[in-house]
């Protein structure tokens, strides 16, 4: 008989695959999502929240309630379903489609041999578009990552000066659908290494990033939009659970799946059991660009060469701030995406910002100085290597 990891000894910490219970996960994902905990939302479809961007923007003019918005996002994450919609998180697509020009020219430029790593079929895949975007068209990048809700979804979970990484999937017509799984970082790891992990850092594993999408195409039902499986992040051996064969069954009759436009976006705890599902059109290209999204004090999946970004982005940012094309905090945005926004790691020996209990210099914070002050493309480089140099001097 297996164990009820809900019943294990107070001082268990380590678990293995015979302590899951398929019993506790039907009933934490019986739980219903109420419309009256969530009072900024717009409605709750199938267990999911929905908010639409342009009734939430004008919170994010307020820092009060831009931080009641934030509390509502994360009791979602954690406590909540662990997953929401926003639509119009893009109401305006020309970015969107501009974009997606940039993706095809990327497509037709790389071996696109790559795939899905969760499905089989001939998807296509371009990883670090974040990157890849800013280097190809910096305006298209700038446009894109100041949305000002997509930094407060971000921070409403990972706090500020987040790390951002995304990567775009192409479903074509008849693409199948992803076995469901967990995210990044454990749910990348195998059962074997999962169990030397204590149950405290597979808890904490689901806070150190979120996972997003924006969807760059309409997405009926038949195109195959993420399948979902709301509260399920709560089961807490998750992470042991999700390659087994019950667990997987359950997901298949259990999950819900939501129409999206294109310019909305969702959003959701990487805990939570999902997969994007089976394109049954005959000529719909499902485009999404993922994001995921990492808090300051982890480890992306992906590595991002931020002093190429924003040396590439830089000239256009400090066009739009003298001109005052941008607002100082649409460029504040696109700066937390561009660039390392942690001061750590470092070398204390020579960062002498960094000791005596004073937190020294990010990237990030030496960006924006350089805008305030108006630093042209070579002083700026000059001032980005002079930082780089002290940080990682050996």
């Amino acid at each position: 008989m297996k164990k009820e990891a809900s019943k294990a000894s107070i001082n268990q910490v380590f678990f293995s695959e015979s302590d899951i219970n398929h019993d506790d996960l039907r009933q934490i994902c019986s739980q219903k999502t109420f419309k009256e905990e969530y009072p900024l939302a717009d409605s709750v479809e199938n267990n999911v929240v929905i908010y639409n961007a342009i009734n939430i923007t004008p919170l994010t003019d307020n820092s009060n309630q831009e931080k009641r918005l934030k509390t509502e996002l994360n009791h979602i994450l954690e406590k909540g379903p662990g997953v929401f919609v926003i639509r119009n998180l893009f109401e305006d697509c020309e970015v969107i489609d501009q974009s997606n020009d940039i993706f095809e020219k990327i497509i037709k430029k790389e071996d696109n041999s790559k795939n899905d790593h969760f499905a089989s079929g001939t998807n296509a895949r371009i990883w670090n578009s974040l990157q890849k975007v800013a280097l190809e068209n910096p305006e298209v990048f700038i446009n894109y990552y100041s949305n000002n809700v997509l930094r407060v979804v971000a921070e409403s979970w990972c706090g500020p000066n987040f790390q951002m990484t995304a990567q775009v999937n192409v479903v074509k017509p008849g693409g199948e659908m992803q076995k469901p799984h967990r995210d990044y970082h454990l749910g990348f790891q195998e059962n074997k290494e999962i169990q030397e992990y204590p149950i405290s850092s597979q808890r904490m594993s689901q806070n150190l990033t979120l996972q997003g999408a924006v969807a760059h195409s309409e997405m009926p039902l038949e195109s195959g939009p993420t399948m979902l499986l709301p509260h399920s992040h709560k089961y807490e051996l998750g992470y042991l659970a999700w390659r087994n064969n019950v667990f997987q069954n359950f997901f298949c009759e259990n999950a819900v799946q939501l129409p999206l436009k294109k310019g909305d976006g969702v959003f959701f705890n990487p805990a939570l059991f999902h997969a994007a599902g089976t394109n049954s059109t005959k000529k719909i290209d499902r485009i999404a660009n993922l994001l995921q999204i990492s808090s300051v004090f982890g480890k992306t999946m992906e590595h991002i060469d931020y002093i190429k970004i924003i040396k590439n982005i830089y000239p256009a940012l400090l066009e739009h701030q003298n001109n005052n094309t941008l607002s100082k905090k649409s460029i504040t945005n696109v700066c937390i995406c561009a660039t390392d926004g942690y001061a750590f790691p470092t070398n204390l020996d020579y960062d002498t910002n960094a000791y005596s209990g004073i937190k020294g210099f990010s990237m990030f914070e030496i960006t924006l100085q350089a805008l305030e002050q108006s630093l042209d493309l070579d002083n700026f480089t000059s001032k980005l290597y002079e930082h780089q140099k002290i940080k990682f001097a050996s």
